[in-house]
């Protein structure tokens, strides 16, 4: 639970009662009461940014995890803990800041107080020198780090937001720029580039971490013409050596229907591609929840009407 200044809470309560965006001494609060619901999500917020929070000269091993090293307060000179175990670590605006990770931040508060195309985050903030007020407020990355040092958890997080998945690109036998024919196996398969790990590192003075994304399964989903979920990017077809009557031996789909019954005559395909993420740095590792890739296309579907002619002449 935040520890919070009377202002924030007198905030709070106002907007608790109005349920409307409000802003009072460079304050942004609000409210979400959804009409089934018994309560409200309520958030609040600074606006503005802070300029320079670095930490204070602090004693050797203040800037870890340690609760013994105290700092002054600037202006009046108060003597502190440099980490307090509840408030977090302290900057030289004289307020304390530790990470928010469970904050989800309501759009009109990112909009006031996040700046687009900066990486940054959420913190809590308590003020107790020259400053006063409390709540959660966003810091670029550049700024945080100078305050609290970045966990190795925290510098995963970074380095998985750096990952850029490739695009994954449809190879198909009969290829998906031919007509398919209804009861023909079709091979599928992705191609190397869009199968590949891929990793990305987030580092501050000292300490490095590196995120790794891993493919490890593909959905190609065609709609109301089928779906099918390969364990791996499935088999190229090769002509002359591989039998095209016969399906793929890991990865395929044998269509039961033609498009034409579609608005434009094809069977919309979506090729997602699965992906595992792992994190390992200075002597920790752990996994995020999967990532995915995908691409979006399309195939026509037809049926051929068979013909068979009797010894007689005739024709069924």
């Amino acid at each position: 639970m935040l520890r919070t200044s009377a202002l924030t809470i007198i905030l709070v309560l106002l907007v608790i009662a109005f349920g409307a965006p409000a802003r009072a001494d460079g304050i942004l609060g609000g409210a979400d009461c959804p009409s089934t619901q018994n309560g409200c999500d309520v958030w609040a917020g600074t606006l503005g940014h802070p300029q320079v929070l670095t930490s204070p000269a602090l004693p050797p091993g203040a800037r870890g995890q340690s609760t013994t090293a105290t700092c002054r307060l600037p202006g009046n000179g108060t003597v502190v803990p440099c980490v307090d175990p509840d408030w977090g670590w302290l900057g030289s605006d004289g307020c304390y800041y530790r990470p928010a990770p469970d904050f989800t931040p309501a759009s009109p508060l990112v909009a006031a107080e996040a700046t687009a195309g900066v990486a940054g985050g959420w913190y809590e903030w308590n003020c107790l020198g020259v400053a006063t007020g409390g709540g959660v407020r966003w810091l670029p990355n550049a700024v945080a780090d100078t305050i609290i040092p970045p966990s190795p958890q925290v510098l995963a997080q970074r380095a998985a937001s750096r990952l850029r998945l490739p695009v994954p690109q449809i190879g198909a036998s009969p290829s998906v720029g031919v007509p398919q024919l209804v009861g023909v196996p079709v091979w599928l398969w992705v191609a190397p580039a869009g199968w590949a790990p891929v990793a990305a590192t987030a580092a501050v003075p000292g300490v490095a971490v590196t995120a790794t994304a891993r493919p490890v399964s593909v959905t190609f989903d065609f709609g109301p013409g089928g779906r099918t979920v390969c364990a791996g990017p499935g088999t190229p077809f090769r002509p002359g050596i591989d039998d095209p009557a016969a399906a793929s031996p890991d990865c395929g789909i044998t269509f039961s229907q033609a498009s034409t019954g579609q608005g434009d005559g094809r069977f919309p395909v979506t090729v997602t591609v699965s992906w595992s993420v792992a994190w390992a740095g200075a002597g920790q590792a752990g996994v995020f929840g999967g990532l995915t890739s995908r691409l979006v296309s399309a195939v026509t579907v037809r049926e051929v009407q068979a013909l068979v002619v009797t010894a007689g002449g005739g024709t069924r």
